[in-house]
């Protein structure tokens, strides 16, 4: 920007943003992550010896978990530290040890000590991982010193892998990672690394040696250094970036944006990670698209979870989630890049054959020629055949579409048939030509294509046309014979043509089923802004709120409001079809204590807990807090009976509403604290 140039609008507004972003930071405990690329490479130890220094300066800091690795250096070390007591859970008939988070808040040291940030914790602990742990401490404004290695990180969880041939299960997003206050490399030499282990550093000397032989081999350590050594140059660069854009000192984003496609695949969470990636190298706008058809919608169960897994991890990843509908999902992943200004597109390589080995045009070929302008990038598929073997969701769905076939669709395309071969004859005696009695055919399968499922009766109806039209309409007459030489020709265009329509309407008529249910939660959408405009007090929004819900999911819902720092008593509202014996028990389940408990919990943090989260996950329900900018206004809860997340469209939907009812809400409560301001001057007489 040259001098006495005025920022424009977006620097502005970053430089706002980041004003907001810093004032938070500092109600925020701060986070320090020691970081390494193996086991043994010293992160407990730095830690410790960092609490050590933090000490002697008279800093209050606690131990709250640190992983005993039986190593006398280590051991040392935690001489003097005062310690919590672990928190003991039990699982499967054992004792485990865990991080006690409750104990931890109570104390609330200056500086607490959390070993192993991508630990997974025990079932009945608060959170699912470790990290969440921390987060909530952040929340609270204590400050954490924690480990990690580098294999842990989400978006370089295929990289490892393909190194070292091990899945690392536990992982931490990326946005952990890169919005530490502070991360440090603890770094060694890989030989160095391995003499350690040789001499029983590490691990006892027996598994010492398995180790060496498979995972600490030399050019695998060196792999995963330099990956370590890579990741903070990269995460040094982007803070550098972020920092110039907040001072409106840099140049501001060219507009790089990256889109990929989420499916069901085996392989989807590599090309997932790939994206994230150029996403952070290029500091762009980041979406995952999802094409929603009839075949994916009636996938199995598997087909369903494994594509719901790689939705949550590009949500993990920082990714925008966005669900369109169409059959064509080559013209529908064009035409969302074009309106969002995509400007790279990052997808699994697809392998389509015809008899005889020949390729046949790729979806990227057609996302090509929809969109030419498009930078494609086709992430290379390495996993083992068994597994793609194993994925046809959408084929299996066709099948399956294809052969299922009712009664009454039979019954439809028979009748039909009839019909058609009535208006012939009938057009026979009035002596009109073949070609009106051909005519009255294909409106007949067209007929059929509208009237029925699937495809099944409509080529059915394609294939008695020409049959009927060559045993009633040809000679010799009553028979499947043709004398002249011109009718095979005449039943071959007419089998193709009817073929052709009763394709091209059953297409139709499935596009004006997806077009009914757009048009449908759009206009709950539109309906839940008019209705809410019309609220005036809290539990009115509530009931909109319940209502709109389950209108769209049919869920039991659970409604607490929020009067000045009192939660108010929970309102259920039960869902359609629930048994009256059973409305009583169903209420005292769904505000039990257990439920309270994490409804207050949304209401302390700002975030979603309860079933099919990570937080909480065995109350009935998931709860989702109702916010305007940091304070929680409200929190809604719906019972998942199947105990299945809810669909990300939908959720979408139910954010949105959420959103808008957060809005009204702080109008609501403006409006009452307005109210008791002038009825106190009018008490006091001023």
């Amino acid at each position: 920007m040259g001098e006495g140039e005025r920022p424009g609008p977006e620097q502005l507004l970053a430089r706002i943003q980041a004003e907001d972003e810093r004032a938070r930071k500092k109600e925020r405990g701060k986070l320090k992550i020691f970081l390494g690329f193996a086991a043994g490479t010293g992160k407990t130890y730095a830690m410790l010896e960092a609490a050590q220094n933090l000490k002697k300066h008279r800093v209050d800091v606690v131990a709250g978990y640190v992983e005993p690795h039986a190593r006398p250096e280590t051991t040392a070390l935690m001489k003097d530290l005062e310690t919590l007591p672990y928190l003991m859970v039990e699982y499967k008939g054992i004792h485990v040890r865990e991080f006690d988070l409750d104990a931890a808040l109570k104390r609330r040291p200056r500086v607490l000590l959390v070993d192993e940030l991508a630990h997974t914790n025990a079932p009945g602990c608060r959170h699912q991982k470790r990290y969440q742990d921390i987060e909530e401490l952040l929340e609270h404004g204590v400050n954490v010193y924690t480990t990690v290695n580098i294999q842990h990180l989400e978006s370089l969880n295929d990289i490892v892998e393909g190194i070292t041939g091990i899945a690392v299960k536990e992982r931490i997003p990326d946005s952990i990672f890169d919005e530490a206050d502070q991360v440090k490399l603890v770094d060694i030499e890989a030989q160095e690394l391995i003499e350690r282990m040789e001499e029983g550093k590490i691990y006892p000397r027996k598994q010492a040696q398995r180790a060496l032989q498979n995972f600490f081999t030399k050019d695998k350590l060196v792999a995963l250094r330099e990956i370590a050594l890579r990741r903070m140059a990269g995460r040094v660069n982007y803070l550098a970036e972020e920092e110039k854009k907040a001072m409106g000192t840099g140049e501001l984003s060219a507009g790089e944006h990256v889109l990929t496609c989420i499916s069901p695949s085996p392989t989807n969470a590599k090309v997932i990670r790939t994206a994230a990636r150029l996403a952070y190298a290029f500091h762009a706008d980041f979406t995952a698209l999802y094409v929603e058809n009839r075949s994916l919608q009636d996938m199995d169960e598997k087909s369903k979870k494994r594509r719901d897994e790689n939705i949550r991890l590009a949500r993990t990843l920082g990714a925008k989630i966005v669900t369109v509908y169409g059959e064509d999902i080559a013209r529908q992943i064009a035409e969302y890049a074009k309106a969002g200004n995509v400007t790279k597109l990052v997808m699994g390589r697809t392998n389509h054959r015809l008899f005889l080995g020949q390729k046949r045009g790729t979806m990227v070929d057609s996302i090509n020629e929809y969109a030419p302008n498009l930078d494609v990038y086709i992430i290379p598929d390495l996993k083992k055949e068994r597994e793609q073997q194993a994925y046809r969701p959408a084929r299996s769905a066709a099948a399956k579409s294809l052969g299922s076939i009712s009664g009454t669709d039979m019954a439809v395309m028979l009748l039909m048939m009839a019909a058609a071969t009535l208006a012939g004859l009938l057009m026979r005696r009035l002596q009109l030509t073949e070609a009106n009695i051909i005519m009255g055919y294909l409106l007949g399968v067209m007929a059929t294509a509208v009237l029925t499922k699937g495809y099944i009766c409509s080529v059915l109806a394609s294939v008695c046309s020409v049959l009927l039209f060559n045993y009633f309409f040809t000679q010799p007459l009553h028979t499947l014979k043709a004398y002249g030489h011109n009718y095979p020709v005449t039943f071959a265009m007419m089998l193709l043509v009817s073929v052709l329509c009763s394709y091209m309407m059953t297409k139709v008529q499935r596009q004006s089923e997806e077009n009914a249910k757009r048009a449908y939660r759009t206009e709950i959408l539109l309906t839940n802004s008019r209705r809410l405009r019309r609220a005036y007090t809290a539990e009115a929004v509530g009931s909109e709120i319940a209502s709109q819900i389950q209108r769209l999911m049919n869920f039991s819902v659970i409604i607490y409001l929020k009067r000045e720092d009192y939660i108010r008593q929970p309102v259920v509202y039960l869902r359609r079809g629930m048994q009256e014996a059973r409305q009583d028990e169903l209420r005292l389940a769904y505000t039990s204590e257990t439920e309270q408990a994490v409804a207050a919990w949304v209401f302390g943090n700002g975030r979603r807990a309860g079933c099919t989260t990570h937080t909480l996950p065995d109350a009935l329900a998931i709860y989702l807090p109702v916010m305007e900018g940091e304070n929680v206004l409200a929190v809604v809860g719906m019972v998942l009976e199947e105990r299945r997340e809810i669909g990300s469209f939908e959720y979408d939907i139910i954010m949105a509403m959420l959103d808008e009812a957060a809005l009204v809400l702080e109008r609501i409560r403006r409006i009452d604290e307005l109210k008791r301001d002038l009825w106190s001057q009018e008490g006091t007489g001023e």
